[in-house]
């Protein structure tokens, strides 16, 4: 049982950190800044300079910014070159740009069971228009998946492995590596989905990865409608522009520009978003990303042990720290999540996120469809006594 030191007042306790109580839902969105990320920001609206790249005289901030951001994730994401660093409004976006500028009429596609719907929905809708097929790859109810399964669903007209690097549901992670070896071995394009680790686990393009897709809003702490993805040589080829128009280059074409990056950027680009990456990942760059994964795993775990100590409570996943993203998910037969999400909210000032979180695939995996759950994810920001004073307040509601 939790101490009772825990007990009431908790969101009035807490006062500082991005929200005026505790915050468990970072597996949404990160929401703190750095103040060094705060400051550029404010130094470029300060500027009144907001001018569009490629369509006034070359060498203005915005194209400045522009090849820092790039250089910075390229950097940071193994991306062979700069200008193969692609920017989006996000990573929605990015896979939509990618799987149907990749996948053609007959093309086979397989993906995993623990899939958000970013990757889901685009291709249900393909399937249905009978453009493609798609194939299930099976995880256990823990999320977890064994790559040497790819191999045994391979046909003669498999094109595609897109799979997530961590489940938002479960955060299970998964071993992309080794699968995307394995589906390089049999001649498929590889693109991976790095919206729960981008930003605490290395990750990076190689010769068996064709595109990494990301998003800035979580882990990579930049700002909400910037993102992108990162793709190898063979892939920016392949890849056919789904988004075509002005590009502020070759204006006396009316094909869309084959050069990178303008092959895949058009129109007028998210220059506050772009810098808010730029800052975030150098400063990720010059830190150690193990320490941030340390103090997930710390947190993470602290967690788990004391949730599998609540009586009536589920924990859903591996069950451990260091096979997960600091990304949990809980459940009742007793209590609705949506009930438990809310009274931690009005009671003790915690948020959290009920419900199928955009994953209905992962929760069929689980066994928790269509209920759904409840999901406590961390940050940089969640300290211990907040996982304390979470379980305290789980544990009292379970009881009442």
């Amino acid at each position: 049982m939790w101490n009772s030191q825990h007990q009431g007042g908790l969101a009035a306790e807490k006062g500082e950190g991005p929200f005026p109580g505790i915050y468990m839902n970072y597996a949404s969105t990160s929401p703190r800044q750095s103040v060094g990320l705060t400051q550029a920001l404010i130094h470029y609206l300060e500027q009144n300079q907001h001018l569009n790249v490629g369509r006034n005289v070359e060498g203005l901030e915005d194209g400045r910014i522009q090849f820092r951001a790039r250089n910075a994730l390229a950097r940071f994401l193994g991306a062979p070159g700069t200008s193969q660093v692609i920017f989006t409004s996000g990573i929605t976006l990015s896979l939509n740009m990618v799987l149907l500028g990749l996948l053609k009429p007959g093309d086979h596609v397989l993906t995993t069971h623990v899939e958000h719907h970013a990757v889901s929905r685009p291709l249900r809708r393909l399937q249905r228009q009978g453009v493609i097929d798609v194939d299930l790859l099976p995880c256990a109810a823990d999320g977890s998946f064994d790559p040497a399964v790819i191999g045994k669903h391979v046909r003669s007209n498999t094109r595609l492995l897109v799979m997530t690097h961590g489940s938002n549901v479960l955060g299970t992670i998964l071993p992309v590596a080794e699968s995307c070896a394995q589906a390089k071995a049999c001649g498929l394009f590889t693109v991976v989905d790095t919206a729960q680790t981008a930003g605490s686990l290395a990750i990076t393009l190689d010769a068996h990865t064709d595109v990494l897709a990301f998003t800035g809003h979580k882990g990579l702490r930049a700002l909400q409608g910037i993102g992108g993805f990162v793709l190898s040589t063979e892939a920016a080829q392949q890849l056919e522009p789904w988004i075509t128009g002005g590009t502020g280059s070759a204006s006396g074409s009316f094909e869309q520009p084959q050069f990178l990056p303008d092959k895949f950027e058009s129109g007028t680009p998210n220059t506050l978003g772009i810098l808010s990456l730029a800052v975030a990942v150098e400063e990720l760059l010059a830190q150690d990303l193990s320490r941030i994964r340390e103090q997930e795993v710390q947190v993470t775990a602290r967690f788990l042990e004391g949730a599998k100590q609540i009586k009536g409570l589920k924990v859903h996943g591996t069950g451990k720290a260091d096979l997960s993203a600091p990304v949990v998910s809980v459940s009742s037969p007793t209590h609705d999540s949506g009930v438990l999400a809310r009274r931690l909210y009005e009671e003790y000032g915690i948020l959290t996120r009920c419900g199928l979180h955009c994953a209905p695939l992962a929760h069929q995996c689980a066994g928790t469809f269509p209920a759904g759950t409840l999901r406590l994810s961390f940050g940089p920001e969640t300290s211990c006594q907040d996982i304390d004073r979470a379980l305290y307040a789980l544990e009292t509601l379970l009881r009442s």
